[in-house]
């Protein structure tokens, strides 16, 4: 080692590695701000373009379709970015994000829909396998706090950006001229480019950063040597299937219920910025069941804290959907904390199991599994157009609680919250 070389724990590092990572929760919020514009205009799209008896359908292919590039896409990035090595990955991550999601609402038709979906999409699914290793790579010994705090950035951007983004929008109309829109589109794009620009400026990695996934920091060791992925995986794979049908599941009912809340309370006459402040609490509920996860995950056993996730949420969903008004948005809330507060510890323990080959652990407890979940929402869609929305919003809200015996599959794997269950 050189001596003018600092090492890895010293202070100014630190520094200077604590600066990145809020950077990165920062762009994380940015760009997921743009992630969750489109359930917030659905109803606008599927109504000006769907033919009659078909909204839910068309919903639930325009869900499908985002899910096939934003998570799906994930696995593809994530493969990519664990032989190369690059920034840019997240640069362009951001970049098409804010093109392709900020100018969906302006779309003139159902092809220019599906195009910008695919665009924003992209950019997501590059952005978020290697934003998420890093940001655990940076937190280093603080490795689940630092992914909670990460995702909590982005959920807190999926709740509250589409609301600033949406102000002007919503508060002149949509029926403003072509000339007037031009600005419009120039300040919603030109955050996220902004931030783009920004990206490799100050996200400068160095080589030497170790990815190698563990909750806590092993000083002195050295890196993992890399292995195949098969090498790797074939040892694990039942539980890693598990942990995969778990997750896909689970998000079956937290997509499905993001995305047709937003029909369902459009049918029930809520306006606009009702409507959207509704999905923006359930998705910032989201935000806070990931950050809560980060306190109890070294607490709480994790398959007790898995079970927990998986059994209470759906009666307090359930709940919501029986009830009006402040009980409706309690229960509302209360139920994706529960739901959300196993996302975490999914990632991680796909991560450890997968040790080397962290980006495409995280997109496949990320990416892979939202894809499913989004595509089974073509279903969704499909059933709700023949026997009703609201009763397919009362059975998708069970499903976690269908999944939960397979944690009997998960008992091998390592407790979280104690060190020891790792070795």
């Amino acid at each position: 080692m050189q001596e003018n070389q600092k090492p890895a724990n010293s202070p100014p590092r630190k520094q200077f590695y604590l600066f990145q990572f809020i950077f990165l929760t920062f762009a994380h919020t940015i760009l997921d701000s743009y992630a969750t514009l489109f359930p917030h205009i659905q109803p606008r799209l599927v109504n000006r373009f769907a033919s009659v008896g078909k909204t839910n359908s068309l919903a639930g292919i325009f869900i499908a379709l985002y899910s096939v590039f934003s998570s799906l896409g994930q696995i593809v990035f994530g493969w990519l970015s664990d032989r190369f090595r690059t920034i840019h990955f997240l640069t362009f991550g951001v970049a098409f994000t804010a093109i392709g999601l900020s100018l969906v609402i302006y779309a003139p038709s159902e092809m220019f829909v599906f195009l910008l979906l695919a665009i924003g999409g992209i950019g997501i699914a590059a952005f978020h396998p290697q934003a998420t290793t890093y940001a655990g790579a940076l937190a280093a010994e603080t490795r689940g706090m630092g992914i909670s705090i990460f995702l909590t950035g982005g959920n807190i951007g999926r709740a509250l950006g589409p609301l600033a983004l949406l102000y002007i929008p919503y508060t002149l109309g949509f029926n403003y001229k072509v000339g007037d829109m031009i600005p419009i589109m120039a300040f919603e794009m030109g955050i996220g480019l902004l931030v783009a620009i920004l990206v490799p400026i100050v996200l400068k990695f160095e080589h030497d950063l170790d990815l190698t996934a563990s909750s806590r920091v092993l000083p002195d060791e050295g890196k993992t040597v890399r292995e195949s992925f098969w090498a790797v995986a074939s040892p694990q794979l039942l539980p890693l299937i598990i942990l995969f049908i778990i997750a896909s599941l689970r998000t079956v009912t937290g997509v499905g219920l993001e995305n047709f809340l937003s029909l369902y309370l459009d049918d029930q006459n809520y306006s606009d910025q009702v409507r959207s402040l509704i999905v923006a609490l359930y998705i910032f509920a989201g935000s806070m069941g990931i950050m809560g996860s980060g306190f109890v995950l070294t607490r709480v056993n994790t398959l007790t804290l898995l079970g927990f996730s998986l059994i209470a949420a759906p009666p307090l969903l359930l709940a919501a959907l029986h009830t009006k008004g402040i009980p409706f948005l309690i229960f509302l809330f209360l139920g994706n904390v529960v739901l959300s507060s196993s996302v975490t510890l999914n990632i991680i323990l796909a991560q450890m199991i997968l040790r080397g080959h962290e980006n495409i652990a995280s997109s496949f407890m990320m990416g892979a599994s939202w894809g499913v979940g989004g595509l089974l929402n073509l279903l969704v869609g499909s059933l709700a157009d023949k026997i009703g929305l609201w009763i397919v919003l009362n059975g998708l809200v069970l499903v976690p609680l269908v999944v939960s015996p397979l944690m009997v599959f998960l008992k091998s794997q390592p407790d979280l919250s104690n060190p020891k269950s790792e070795e």
